[in-house]
């Protein structure tokens, strides 16, 4: 394993060809661009009225060149176009957390509504505008992050944070929002549980879906229908964010252990 020190906190990464976007917990200058070969620090991007939030998320489109970043507080989505610099911002409903590029390469973002049912919601990546909306069965609450897989079925996954109360799920969920498979249930550390799964990775080729089980420090593999393969590690001090390189079958995996700016890198 290796590891990436950043200049400040990590919200979230995600790549475009050959760099690797990191995006930090500040006012400017807000997305550091690393060589995906050698980590090098190469520049960063200014994304003009981002407010840092620790619940905020990156996600790419390498079809559009385009980086998307959620703005929760603000109900905000970010778009930052990589071929001329130029920004634009998409009002959302709800507060958006976790965003994915699904395998039509539209942006689902993934969305809280305090006191009432939250949704996953399908973007346009070049327009915002609203492709549809997924009302998510009424127990799936403070949902994180949500994937796409190439059945067609959305992965999410959900929990309060580091409260013991509640449930603390991965689910496969179908265009009504109805659960079909779910993984976890009350905290813990045992096989078929979790504690805080907050962020989500799908390897397309193997078919194995990453959770990262933040309280539990560690990121666990499951199957497309949400049975346990294995643990990747549990030595991943609050791990809260991933991205998987598919072409270079690396995971990057965000540990804030060292002052809070710690990217480490698994070879697969």
């Amino acid at each position: 394993m290796k590891e990436i020190l950043t200049d400040d906190f990590v919200l979230g990464l995600t790549s475009v060809h050959d760099e690797l976007f990191v995006l930090l917990h500040r006012q400017d200058k807000q997305v550091a661009v690393y060589s995906i070969n050698d980590y090098k620090l190469l520049r960063h991007l200014n994304v003009p009225g981002f407010e840092p939030d620790v619940n905020n998320y990156i996600t790419s489109c390498v079809r559009h060149k385009c980086l998307f970043m959620s703005d929760r507080d603000n109900c905000f989505i970010r778009r930052y176009d990589l071929a001329n610099s130029a920004t634009s911002k998409w009002s959302v409903s709800g507060k958006p957390c976790g965003l994915s590029v699904t395998p039509s390469c539209t942006l689902l973002v993934t969305c809280q509504y305090p006191g009432s049912s939250n949704k996953l919601i399908e973007l346009n990546a070049d327009s915002g505008w609203r492709v549809r909306e997924v009302v998510l069965q009424s127990d799936i609450a403070y949902p994180w992050h949500s994937v796409q897989l190439t059945t067609g079925q959305f992965v999410v996954c959900h929990s309060d944070g580091y409260a013991k109360d509640g449930l603390h799920r991965v689910c496969v969920v179908g265009n009504d929002g109805e659960v079909t498979h779910s993984y976890g249930g009350q905290y813990g550390s045992d096989v078929g549980q979790l504690y805080g799964p907050c962020h989500l990775a799908v390897d397309k080729g193997r078919q194995v879906i990453f959770v990262a089980d933040e309280w539990n420090d560690r990121v666990v593999l499951l199957s497309p229908t949400l049975e346990f393969v294995r643990c990747l590690s549990e030595r991943m001090p609050r791990c809260h964010r991933m991205y998987l390189h598919e072409a270079t079958r690396r995971l990057f995996v965000v540990t804030p252990r060292t002052r809070d700016r710690s990217v480490t890198v698994i070879k697969l």
